[in-house]
């Protein structure tokens, strides 16, 4: 008959690989990428909203499109300048 202790140490080990795993995960930067939602890229970050309606699209958390649509179609669609608008999104990563 095999102990406690034998029976509990592979799920133990496997749920601290999936915890490690997982904190290494969140320690990555954000990056904002022109692939992203805008409902992510909306909630990414706390002071998203603000460069979004500094971009003329104060309005996003509303849009029923917001799941679908990506930045890159959203700058498209409104004549957003894609690489700047990524730019001051990132920006909010960096600053300190």
């Amino acid at each position: 008959m095999t102990s406690l202790r034998s029976r509990l140490r592979t799920p133990i080990r496997r749920v601290a690989h999936l915890l490690l795993k997982r904190l290494a995960q969140e320690q990555k930067p954000l990056l904002f990428e022109e692939s992203m939602t805008i409902d992510e890229a909306w909630n990414a970050h706390p002071d998203a909203p603000t460069v979004f309606a500094q971009h003329h699209l104060p309005s996003c958390d509303g849009c029923a499109v917001r799941f679908d649509e990506s930045i890159k179609e959203a700058a498209e669609a409104y004549g957003i300048n894609l690489e700047e608008f990524l730019d001051s999104l990132n920006s909010l990563t960096h600053r300190r």
